[in-house]
């Protein structure tokens, strides 16, 4: 009767509690919240995978423990055809990045680099193509290390539309 007595109440308690939760925990030497005029300020001191980078006007935190909410847009979606083709090579990349497309009708190409937030950076150019592999090279040493999306934007001399892009890493 004892322990009859004694295993319905830890199964009652089982029961009734709680499970663990695991909330995040930064470790830091210090920190704070704020809010005014309908902007929100967060830090934290002291947080070693903390890297800021700064843009204009707005300030993106792109490592570390207050991380925004990833929001994908189109340009993060990797597309591949199967009427043209676009290669990047070699990654990672060091100074020179080459790189070659090939589109099954003729017309033009818009080349253009992308950072991994979707900033289109410095790096652009339109030029007519035939039927073909086309390849280039460019310098990659005015880039910071991180992660690229080139994009080719196909246009036919019919008007049709295909956009093909390529990640690739640059080490600087």
């Amino acid at each position: 009767m004892r322990s009859l007595l004694f295993l319905s109440f830890f199964t009652l308690l089982t029961v009734c509690s709680k499970a663990q939760t695991l909330s995040p925990v930064v470790i830091a030497s210090g920190g704070n919240y704020a809010t005014a005029s309908g902007i929100s300020l967060s830090y934290t001191i002291g947080e070693l995978a903390a890297v800021q980078t700064f843009t204009a006007p707005s300030v993106i935190l792109t490592q570390g423990f207050q991380q925004p909410q990833d929001n994908v847009t189109g340009l993060l979606d990797i597309e591949h055809s199967a009427d043209g083709t676009l290669s990047v090579y070699p990654v990672p990349a060091v100074s020179t990045l080459g790189f070659g497309y090939e589109y099954a009708a003729q017309g033009t190409v818009l080349i253009k680099l992308y950072d991994m937030i979707g900033r289109q950076m410095d790096y652009a150019f339109t030029e007519s193509y035939t039927s073909g592999k086309v390849v280039h090279q460019f310098d990659c040493t005015p880039y910071a290390s991180g992660n690229y999306i080139l994009t080719a934007k196909f246009t036919s001399n019919n008007g049709e539309q295909k956009t093909i892009s390529k990640k690739f890493q640059i080490l600087n």
